[in-house]
């Protein structure tokens, strides 16, 4: 019984490291954010502390600010790249929930996001129907696709 018990130890511990050992996960240390995105994004966001992770050869800064989730993600020399910020249905520019319940009124927004580049700004909505995401669309503030 005790060799089993060990064995049954040792399987976990092994099933552990092999978990942790093959983790992609991309977190950083604050430290380990280059000063020129540190600046821009302090320039861009003040009075806030993100958690920072790099993904994609960009550094990602996720933080709350004014009740939204925010994600902000820059180059390594400092430039900006784009921001998502959650956004509430509710808060959706009118032509914007006009568009959906006109175009998709069999569908329903699951997720909507309000995404900010350097050359354009759009709304970004997951729209599902029975229960599976099904499109994703890009609409201006005014309600035309992008």
């Amino acid at each position: 019984m005790k060799k089993k018990h060990i064995f049954i130890k040792t399987f976990f511990l092994a099933a552990l490291f092999n978990f942790v050992a093959c983790d992609d996960d991309t977190d950083l240390a604050a430290s380990d954010v280059p000063k020129a995105v540190e600046q821009t994004f302090n320039s861009m966001f003040a009075n806030v502390h993100p958690q920072w992770e790099l993904e994609n050869k960009l550094y990602k800064a996720e933080f709350f600010q004014d009740g939204h989730e925010f994600e902000a993600c820059f180059n390594s020399d400092g430039s900006w790249s784009h921001t998502y910020k959650d956004v509430y249905i509710n808060e959706l520019p009118e032509p914007v929930t006009n568009y959906v319940s006109t175009k998709y009124a069999d569908y329903r927004i699951d997720d909507s996001k309000f995404v900010k580049t350097p050359t354009t700004e759009y709304y970004q909505l997951e729209l599902e129907r029975n229960g599976k995401r099904d499109r994703i669309l890009r609409l201006s503030a005014t309600g035309e696709e992008m």
